[in-house]
């Protein structure tokens, strides 16, 4: 099992969660650091051998999560021991990163310039097995029951991942939704699975959730 250091029980200030990240810095530990703002907005910093490595604020990566990272004020927090993903080629150093989200004088390294990507393929999604178009009789009973049946689904498999953070993740994606349709799901698991920042495991992640979802 990974080794942990996990303060997610309480929030605490902006400036211990900075300190911490500098021991880990200074450490050379690679792993991630799991973060829900106040406001219980996901996040994450990426280390690798003391090295800030890839940052993510809700569905932002790299040097466009700077400045929702450098906003927020106390939060919970854990992090945790594992492999972690390529680091990301537009990031500035550390030593700039670390001054900018402690808040420290100076402008916000800008991001690099991205070069141009081609469109992913459209993943086709199959009916869900079990899921029918609602009739307007039954359409919120039907949607109801939806959202009952996938959110512990998701919340499972994906606490594989993100341990005590999945179930605000599930919250920040599904809150308000009274139904989800075939094409729908897919859309809610693609984006949720967008929140892991590992491509192979969000791919791990999509292809257990709706290979039970298709079982029904």
């Amino acid at each position: 099992m990974a080794a942990a250091r996990d303060t997610d029980a309480d929030l605490r200030p902006r400036d211990q969660l900075i300190a911490e990240l500098r021991d880990l810095c200074a450490g050379k530990r690679t792993g991630t650091l799991f973060i829900i703002t106040i406001e219980n907005h996901p996040a994450q910093i990426v280390l690798r051998d003391g090295e800030i490595v890839g940052l993510s604020y809700r569905l932002t990566r790299g040097p466009d999560a700077l400045a929702a990272l450098k906003a927020f004020g106390a939060a919970r927090y854990r992090f945790q021991s594992e492999s972690v993903q390529p680091a990301d080629p537009r990031l500035p150093s550390t030593a700039e990163l670390l001054a900018a989200l402690g808040g420290e004088s100076g402008p916000i390294p800008a991001p690099a310039q991205r070069p141009p990507a081609s469109e992913p393929t459209p993943m086709s999604a199959p009916r869900p097995a079990g899921i029918r178009p609602p009739t307007d009789a039954g359409r919120n009973q039907d949607a109801g029951e939806t959202v009952g049946r996938l959110r512990p689904l998701i919340e499972r498999e994906l606490a594989e991942f993100l341990g005590p953070m999945a179930p605000l993740i599930c919250d920040e994606h599904l809150a308000g939704r009274t139904g989800l349709g075939p094409q729908e799901i897919s859309k809610v698991v693609e984006a949720i699975a967008g929140e892991i920042g590992d491509p192979a495991k969000e791919a791990q992640f999509k292809q257990r959730v709706l290979a039970q979802v298709i079982r029904g």
